[in-house]
């Protein structure tokens, strides 16, 4: 019985990780989604008076406007995030599942932190 139970918790455990492996896509467009929504909530933010802490922001927004630089930084961003994820982690991986794996972990990283951004935006614009 004891064999049974950690065979199927073993299954469950490598289906949970091949679809994870498998699922770029959706992480890929939410990465976007949520990108977007952060620098709109930034622009909204920028617009009512509120200030950006992030030095690189300032710099860049002053340079280019606030527009045009929150649109380059969140191209920048999502281009080097896939870069990281597409090419840097296959030249550093050897098996072609643990670089989907691996990607894909990263990309949900980096969508919970961006997540946890906008929301604190969210909140600092309804204060």
């Amino acid at each position: 019985m004891v064999r049974g139970a950690v065979a199927s918790t073993n299954c469950a455990t490598s289906s949970s990780i091949e679809v994870l492996a498998e699922n770029k896509y959706p992480l890929l467009i939410g990465l976007v989604f949520v990108r977007a929504i952060d620098a709109s909530l930034t622009y909204y933010g920028l617009s009512i008076g509120l200030r950006e802490a992030n030095p690189i922001v300032v710099l860049t927004v002053e340079t280019l406007g606030i527009i045009p630089g929150l649109f380059f930084l969140s191209s920048v961003s999502l281009v080097l995030l896939f870069f990281l994820g597409e090419y840097l982690l296959p030249w550093v991986a050897q098996s072609r599942h643990n670089i989907d794996l691996w990607s894909n972990v990263a990309y949900l990283s980096v969508l919970v932190v961006w997540s946890a951004v906008s929301l604190h935006n969210m909140v600092l614009i309804w204060i």
